[in-house]
């Protein structure tokens, strides 16, 4: 008997300080998308001034340098100017990516594709440079937030098992 409540007791403080983990980890990934983001839209403005290839080709040289949650934006966008504008096409991929980003990351990313295939080189340049300042503010703010709160939920993970351990006892 004594065997398996001690069993019971390691499944759930290592339970406990796993939720923790996964916590904090939610904020390491915002960041590291965020620059992902960044190192796309880089990417893109340097397509766009340099190679005048078309938005979907672009996307999908751009979905294949970036890991796998932000790459299948730029991919799923690529996929679907085939059948509709380059403005949907980028928001739907932005609705259906699994991301750790918060609404106003999102937000600013949705508002990027609204001119989408509507202007000139230089307006698209111009878009994107705007975009890409935003996107460093929310980096700025997305490594305050990692540095606040990421050792928190860590630490309030461990707590908490050790606390529902020891009750247990």
């Amino acid at each position: 008997m004594w065997f398996i409540k001690t069993i019971l007791l390691f499944f759930i403080f290592f339970g406990s300080a796993s939720i923790g983990i996964m916590l904090s980890n939610r904020y390491k990934n915002r960041t590291n998308e965020l620059y992902e983001i960044k190192k796309g839209l880089n990417y893109f403005k340097s397509k766009i001034e340099y190679t005048y290839e078309p938005l979907k080709e672009i996307f999908l040289d751009i979905s294949n340098n970036l890991n796998n949650n932000i790459g299948n934006i730029f991919k799923i966008a690529s996929v679907n100017m085939e059948k509709i504008s380059a403005e949907y096409a980028w928001i739907k991929s932005i609705e259906l990516s699994e991301n750790c980003l918060n609404k106003s990351d999102l937000e600013i990313i949705k508002n990027f594709g609204k001119t989408l295939g509507q202007t000139d080189i230089q307006g698209q340049l111009n878009k994107t440079n705007l975009t890409l300042e935003l996107i460093e503010r929310q980096i700025e703010d997305a490594t305050k937030e990692q540095n606040k709160n990421e050792k928190l939920y860590k630490t309030l993970g461990f707590i908490t098992g050790m606390g529902l351990v020891i009750i247990l006892i």
